[in-house]
């Protein structure tokens, strides 16, 4: 399992010190990559290597050239905030974020993701609706003739404002047992997705397969010209046997008069 990074901060004081000229632009990913947070495997790195012995390092290589993992700074407030961002490059104009750092005050920090913001605030809210209902319940008594009552209702002398003590132990049980809440929902939310996609997948193949049956059987063009001709072939003999007796009726007509 991968080390949880965004509970580490790392500040080098000894690098810092060791510049006169202080960290800046050009020189932060230097500091950056001092920390536990750098790839060494990185394209970054790789140029590094291979133009530190010789007159490439001068020329202004472009990493958007490269494909793999890379760091870029995507934000900057000198000498105060820089916003490092880990990103696997797809091509020249496109790439897939991995993660996001920031350095402040010379500490070098992980920023969290959503899923991480979300449920610590969930569980933040949960806690204290946990603790609020405890405190109810502690203030609740009841009785077979008044029923529930708060306790010292009767009595304008008692102090409603006790303050309940949360217990350690208690407070570790409610956060694993949110934790495994969690947990439970994403695998949910993932095992529907992966379903609807299946679906959707067959539901393509099976229209497809159709398809090509109805091509395969002929055109629609000449499947539907096939039964309308001899349908309009009848409705044309019977037009024309109407047409001849209503002539011979006019004949025998004429005879007789």
């Amino acid at each position: 399992m991968a080390e949880d990074l965004t509970t580490i901060t790392w500040r080098s004081v000894e690098w810092i010190q060791s510049r006169p000229e202080g960290l800046n632009s050009n020189n932060v990913l230097d500091y950056f990559a001092e920390s536990p947070f750098w790839d060494n495997q990185c394209n970054n790195a790789i140029l590094k290597m291979q133009t530190q012995y010789n007159d490439l390092k001068d020329l202004n290589v472009d990493l958007r050239k490269m494909k793999g993992i890379e760091f870029q700074i995507v934000h900057e407030k000198a000498p105060v905030l820089w916003v490092i961002r880990k990103q696997n490059r797809l091509s020249e104009w496109s790439v897939s974020p991995i993660a996001t750092f920031y350095i402040l005050n010379n500490n070098i920090y992980q920023a969290p993701d959503l899923y991480s913001i979300i449920g610590t605030r969930i569980l933040t809210s949960l806690y204290y609706l946990h603790i609020a209902f405890n405190t109810a319940l502690q203030e609740v008594e009841f009785h077979p003739a008044t029923g529930y009552t708060w306790k010292g209702a009767n009595d304008p002398n008692a102090s409603r404002k006790s303050k309940v003590q949360q217990d350690p132990i208690e407070l570790i049980d409610f956060r694993n047992g949110a934790d495994r809440a969690f947990g439970n929902v994403t695998r949910k939310m993932q095992q529907q997705l992966a379903q609807a996609i299946t679906q959707t997948e067959e539901d393509n193949l099976s229209a497809i397969n159709e398809l090509n049956d109805s091509l395969m059987a002929g055109t629609p063009g000449e499947m539907s010209d096939s039964p309308s001709q001899p349908m309009a072939t009848d409705q044309m003999g019977k037009r024309r046997k109407k047409s001849e007796d209503a002539t011979g009726k006019k004949k025998k007509k004429k005879q007789t008069g």
